[in-house]
């Protein structure tokens, strides 16, 4: 096997490792994983990659190997059940979860997962299944909650730094900080005319932008971009002389990177591109430079922000921003003539 051949293999297996993390939470299981001939034939994937996957389990605690009988899922109730609530489980929220499980597991506890689908009904549902399943607290990604209804302690995940004046428990990323580290990013490399394009909604878009200050030139938002959209957004680009564009998310970043190279936009020659959320980022024609959010580690501060005030009711409030880091990909370089035009 060629090293490029191992790392798309071992890639596959913490992949996998991540999809059985998420079922033991969800008690998809009782006690007993499927063999793994079964596993792989419901994944998809070879029997080898299952088997590293499972050992990543092992390492962390959460599985065992018994000679002869199977892999069991080790009994590590010892801590709080936790009840998680998040609008996807698809985008973005993933690494959040493993995040929670991880923090978990550490400690002993357990988390009871529900998906609400960005649906409030669907939300309102899920709070109160997990309240009458008995957890001890909430970690959730509220769309439009009724928190002041809920008495169980609770922590926001990605929510409350749009909201100054909330008093709620949160552990979200600083947007605003990440566009800025986007914006200084083009600066340095000689771009003076930037522009920021967003998919609008209620939460990220506007703390993106609240980082953006004086810095750009032209703005442009659309409910969820089509081709068009970012055809139009080029247009607008390309006569306002930008060089250096800002784009939140990634699926609408690599729409106009895509329209860019269509119309023979040179990237990052004529145009530089930096994404949002570097959840796809890497997988465009052109890889992409990203904002990239710990998301991970979103999730496991929550958790200890959760557990300090099960401790101690009485202890003060935590609200806990993390910066975001770059990650300098191949969409970004030089301003031509490092004059930003």
């Amino acid at each position: 096997m060629s090293t490029a051949e191992g790392a798309a293999h071992g890639q596959k297996a913490r992949h996998l490792a991540d999809e059985l993390r998420r079922g033991v939470a969800e008690l998809r299981w009782r006690g007993k994983l499927p063999t793994e001939q079964q596993l792989a034939d419901e994944q998809g994937v070879s029997l080898s990659t299952v088997r590293r996957a499972v050992d990543l389990l092992v390492q962390d605690g959460l599985v065992y190997r018994r000679q002869g009988s199977g892999m069991y899922i080790a009994d590590q109730a010892t801590g709080p059940l936790v009840g998680v609530a998040v609008p996807s489980m698809t985008y973005y929220y993933p690494r959040i979860i493993v995040g929670i499980e991880r923090e978990l597991a550490a400690h002993g506890g357990q988390m009871m997962l529900r998906s609400t689908e960005w649906d409030p009904v669907e939300e309102r549902r899920a709070i109160e299944s997990l309240i009458g399943a008995g957890v001890a607290g909430l970690i959730l990604a509220p769309d439009q909650p009724a928190l002041a209804e809920i008495d169980l302690p609770v922590v926001l995940l990605e929510r409350g730094l749009e909201d100054p004046a909330t008093t709620y428990e949160f552990v979200g990323t600083n947007h605003a900080a990440g566009a800025r580290s986007a914006v200084r990013h083009l600066q340095a490399l000689g771009h003076t005319r930037i522009a920021y394009l967003e998919r609008t909604g209620q939460h990220t878009a506007p703390q993106v932008r609240a980082g953006l200050a004086d810095d750009v030139v032209l703005t442009r938002s659309a409910e969820r971009w089509t081709r068009a959209d970012a055809d139009g957004f080029l247009d607008d680009l390309l006569a306002e002389g930008v060089t250096g564009v800002i784009c939140f998310p990634d699926r609408e970043a690599s729409l106009l990177l895509t329209a860019a190279l269509a119309r023979g936009v040179a990237v990052p020659g004529e145009l530089s591109v930096v994404s949002y959320d570097d959840e796809v980022a890497d997988l465009s024609d052109i890889p992409l430079t990203a904002v990239s959010p710990a998301k991970f580690e979103v999730g496991r501060v929550a958790v200890n922000v959760l557990r300090a005030r099960l401790a101690d009711p009485d202890s003060p409030r935590q609200q806990i921003s993390l910066v975001p880091r770059l990650v300098v990909r191949e969409s970004t370089g030089p301003a031509r003539n490092g004059l930003g035009y």
